[in-house]
């Protein structure tokens, strides 16, 4: 809003300049008629009275009152040598000789050079009176006139803007109650109404999406269940071999179903919770471990290794245990679907914050698709296949994770070869939190 105050008032101020000068500049080129009478009549009266003083004076004498005159006067009057005299423009000298009065100027009175001719025939140069410094003081105060004059009337309009400014981050950032209300008097009132009709209609939209993803996946899960035990029976009453088989892909379908009903479930939560329950303290490469879901059998069977680096410190940190493991623990699976053969976990502090770094070398992420691919159901077009592709839900449950404990989630490149996925989440040393949180380590 500084910003918008400030341009308004440089476009006041340089069009007032611009108009300022106009007049003074073009004023006498436009009105040239009524420009002269304004000059005759500031100076005709003391061209006449300067004349009838210095007349019957000549040289010293003369020199002499002009002296007193101009300490009375600071500086006012100034007797032109000849060569100036020869070197005035010929209109002006002519304008002398006419009328005993003449001037060189731009429109400004108070800028406008004045001579007289005296009775002896020598010119007199008069100044204006204004000091430098007392225009500049003029100027000055009319300018933080109009300053004060902008701050009175856009000071209503700066505050109802923030309100809706307010208003319209906190729904930005998920508050979907959030409404901006203003006085009847507000000169934007039909604006925020617009926004907070808008805000209605998106918040009724994104609640009733919810209601129907949560709906169908609490309801999905009965109906999965009872498929699961019947195909489990059926099995049991039949003995063929192919049978089997085809019992078998049918169950592996319901376990995918019951795992994206699962997924469904997570990312609506974490969209309606803000905040994390509650905050341990947590040895976190024993937590890493744990909350990795691997066993050293299936990092065997991958030919896959996993490489530790935690900084020591970040040998212990204060989190939100649960929402952590998820986000980590979905970003390891990740890693382990495309890597070839290494993983490497990575823990390191900086002055305010901390990240997890999990980085393989597999194919990596393209640059176009790094931002994208933190949105629900987006798949990159080669993982679309059941062996790798996933739901498209993994890596947005992690960013909601993330910035649920507040921090987030980026992606690069990897100097193994493959996608370096960074976490990052803000330090904390509450000393009164509850104990270490020392999980069992997985591998």
């Amino acid at each position: 809003m500084l910003r918008i105050l400030i341009r308004l008032y440089l476009i006041v101020a340089i069009l007032s300049i611009l108009s300022i000068v106009f007049v003074q500049k073009g004023f006498p080129y436009l009105f040239s008629a009524q420009f002269t009478a304004q000059m005759q009549r500031e100076y005709i009266s003391e061209a006449i009275l300067l004349r009838e003083y210095l007349g019957p004076v000549r040289n010293g004498a003369q020199q002499a009152k002009l002296d007193n005159m101009n300490r009375l006067n600071q500086q006012r009057y100034r007797r032109m040598p000849e060569a100036e005299i020869h070197s005035l423009p010929a209109k002006t000298r002519q304008e002398l000789t006419q009328n005993g009065l003449a001037w060189i100027g731009n429109g400004d009175i108070n800028r406008t050079n004045v001579y007289i001719a005296l009775n002896d025939g020598s010119i007199l140069e008069v100044h204006p009176q204004m000091s430098g410094w007392m225009e500049a003081l003029a100027y000055v105060i009319i300018f933080s006139v109009m300053l004060g004059a902008i701050l009175v009337w856009l000071t209503p309009h700066w505050r109802d803007l923030e309100k809706l400014r307010i208003a319209a981050a906190r729904f930005g950032d998920g508050a979907l109650d959030a409404r901006a209300k203003l006085s009847e008097n507000s000169s934007i009132k039909q604006l925020c109404a617009y926004f907070n009709n808008m805000a209605d209609r998106i918040g009724a939209l994104i609640t009733a999406q919810r209601d129907m993803v949560n709906a169908a996946s609490h309801e999905l899960r009965t109906p999965l269940a009872r498929l699961e035990f019947a195909l489990v029976n059926l099995m049991d009453t039949t003995d063929d071999s192919k049978t089997h088989q085809r019992i078998k892909a049918m169950r592996k379908d319901v376990e995918e179903l019951d795992i994206l009903v699962g997924e469904l479930l997570t990312l609506s939560m974490l969209e309606q919770a803000t905040r994390p329950e509650s905050r341990e303290r947590i040895v976190l490469e024993d937590f890493l471990r744990a909350a990795a879901g691997v066993s050293a059998e299936e990092l065997s069977l991958r030919r896959c290794t996993i490489v530790w680096q935690i900084a020591p410190a970040v040998q212990e940190v204060v989190i939100e245990p649960h929402s952590l493991g998820r986000a980590f623990s979905n970003l390891l699976q990740n890693a382990l679907r495309y890597t070839h053969s290494t993983i490497r976990v990575r823990a390191e502090a900086g002055a305010a914050s901390w990240k997890l770094i999990v980085e393989d070398d597999g194919v990596g992420i393209p640059d176009n698709d790094r931002e994208r691919i933190f949105e629900p159901f987006y798949r990159l077009d080669r993982s679309r296949d059941r062996a790798t592709g996933g739901y498209g839900l993994g890596l947005a449950i992690v960013k909601k994770n993330a910035e649920r404990l507040g921090g987030g989630v980026r992606v690069t490149g990897s100097e193994l070869g493959g996608a370096m996925f960074v976490l990052h989440f803000p330090l904390r040393g509450e000393a009164h939190l509850s104990p270490l949180l020392i999980p069992d380590k997985a591998n």
